[in-house]
């Protein structure tokens, strides 16, 4: 086990590497191709080495009981992920990989089969490969060994502030599509209320002439049943005034009515032209609005970014899980494109 501070960071750096190799590895047999899955840019996974080196710690002691080594690896590097993956999702809003698929998972963090697989490495690890990994440590000159440290921490401080960088500008752009999404699912309501809108007062209006004109129709009937049975009583004196009764009120009703439907026609083409005019607003404020969000998900879009999106495959946000599965498609299909 490490017996100084120089010791243990070559050891947790040396197994982020490994682990690094392990899940490049891992990925490229399921998908065929490379795919950088550590967290930050570099070729090391921070979550191994300080896996292993809490094993080489505490469990040390257990070397000699394989069951024992095996049952601490298990809950100890299981505590290790599933603290990992809670403080990444507290700190950044995103869940980087998610267990919620399989059986008897805690949370999506961690689950029995990846927990088992993590014993089981741990206990080779240190009862088989450590050893030769610590004696080679050993062999290191002590100067030069310190001065790669420190070249080598340098090089990962950097990788890290880059990498948080990258993933504030990561969830800055999903709260930017999330809100331009949700504007456009807005305008997009108005246009249908607006056209709604414009059917119901043409339905109105016309609501409103079929009632004048059956009222009128009504009137008119009224005024022939009355007028027919005073032709009933003399009919030859009044056939004339009769006639010329109901063509004098049949063009009256004729000219209210067709004063009534200018008038509505009027008022339906003024209500259409200004629900027009509003439709046109809105589709111009809608195409903008797509404009903008088609601009965020393809411009400016660094590697980090994207890296991201390839490397945790299963990540979810907290907040703008939408935004993310739309932004994740587009790149996929644009990659096997």
């Amino acid at each position: 086990m490490p017996m100084s501070v120089y010791e243990a960071i070559w050891i947790f750096l040396i197994y982020a590497f490994l682990g690094w190799a392990v899940e490049v590895a891992f990925a490229a047999f399921c998908t065929g191709t490379f795919v950088n899955r550590g967290f930050l840019n570099g070729p090391i996974c921070p979550v191994y080495g300080c896996g292993v080196l809490a094993v080489i710690v505490v469990l040390d002691p257990l070397r000699d009981n394989v069951f024992l080594l095996f049952a601490g690896s298990f809950v100890l590097v299981s505590a290790i992920e599933f603290l990992t993956g809670f403080l990444l999702e507290k700190l950044f809003h995103n869940k980087w990989w998610d267990y919620s698929e399989r059986k008897f998972n805690i949370c999506g963090y961690v689950c029995p089969l990846f927990s088992i697989l993590w014993g089981i490495g741990c206990t080779l690890i240190l009862r088989v490969f450590h050893p030769a990994i610590y004696k080679i440590i050993g062999f290191l000159p002590l100067l030069p060994g310190i001065a790669m440290l420190v070249a080598f921490c340098i090089v990962f401080g950097v990788d890290l502030a880059i990498t948080v960088a990258s993933i504030l500008k990561f969830n800055e752009r999903l709260r930017l599509l999330d809100e331009i999404a949700g504007k456009i699912k807005i305008v997009s309501d108005e246009i249908g209320e607006n056209i709604y809108e414009g059917v119901a007062v043409a339905m109105e209006k016309g609501g409103e002439l079929k009632e004048s004109m059956d009222t009128k129709a009504a009137e008119l009937r009224e005024n022939i049943d009355v007028r027919a049975a005073e032709i009933k009583e003399n009919i030859d004196v009044r056939a004339s005034e009769f006639r010329e009764s109901i063509d004098v009120r049949a063009s009256e009703i004729k000219e209210n009515i067709d004063v009534r439907a200018a008038g509505f026609k009027e008022s339906v083409d003024l209500k259409a032209a200004q629900f027009k005019d509003a439709r046109s607003e809105k589709r111009a404020e809608r195409a903008r609005l797509q404009h903008e969000y088609n601009r965020l998900l393809t411009e400016n879009v660094t590697f980090g970014m994207k890296r991201l999106m390839r490397a945790f495959p299963r990540m979810k946000s907290r907040a703008y899980q939408e935004a993310l599965l739309k932004w994740k498609g587009y790149w996929e299909e644009k990659r096997r494109k």
